[in-house]
């Protein structure tokens, strides 16, 4: 299903090399191409969580991230992944014990 809305904007500005003029009135038309769950679900986390043990380990992190990359014609380099995977850990597993819990997961941070 495809989803259509219709936003007017009126003002000034600059689009490409074209000067829009004062007043002007531009018509965007925007598609919804797809609804899915936010990275901070439940059921984000029980994908990933591939042993169902309320856990996520950097091997199961490593594998969703490789799987999504390829979804998405990304580049899958394991270097990058590896440090990729250190960098979520150092700021998501708070408590240090190497895996990150689904509390860790789903809870809000500041910085988001």
């Amino acid at each position: 299903m495809s989803f259509e809305q219709v936003y007017i904007l009126s003002f000034c500005c600059v689009f490409g090399n074209r000067k829009i003029p004062p007043e002007s009135t531009l018509i965007f038309n925007v598609d919804l191409l797809e609804i899915r769950n936010g990275p901070r679900s439940h059921e984000s986390f029980q994908e990933m969580d591939l042993n169902d043990d309320w856990k996520l380990s950097k091997q199961e992190v490593k594998i969703y991230l490789k799987k999504e990359f390829e979804k998405h014609g990304a580049v899958v380099n394991d270097t990058q992944h590896d440090a990729l995977v250190e960098d979520i850990f150092d700021k998501e597993d708070e408590d240090s014990d190497g895996f990150i819990s689904a509390r860790e997961f789903t809870y809000k941070h500041d910085e988001l």
